[in-house]
């Protein structure tokens, strides 16, 4: 596992609480990496701590889901029990959904 991954990893379970999700976008720059979204996509499909780490919190900035490591249905399994509402691979409400990172 590379730092850039753990750095990924760690933000992700210490500052996306259940209920919200981050774009790669957002977690690239809450990492201090603002143009390394792709790379932060990477490191979610090569989660290996999942769902420990919620990979599945992590979606497009458009509001859609993106990848899933493991099929997306689980994605969207995991996303609603924690009360985030989805609908045709897209998170209903997304900008009251989406944790905003300045």
């Amino acid at each position: 596992m590379t730092p850039f991954q753990k750095q990924c990893y760690q933000a992700l379970r210490q500052q996306v609480p259940r209920g919200k999700v981050i774009t790669y976008a957002g977690l690239a720059k809450l990492i201090g990496h603002p143009n390394a979204y792709r790379a932060v996509g990477s490191a979610m499909n090569k989660n290996p701590f999942a769902p420990k780490v919620p990979c599945h919190r992590v979606v497009k900035s458009n509001g859609e889901l993106g990848g899933f490591a493991d099929d997306i249905k689980i994605k969207i399994k995991r996303l609603q029990r924690e009360g985030v509402q989805v609908s045709n691979n897209r998170i209903v409400d997304f900008k009251n959904q989406v944790l905003e990172v300045s």
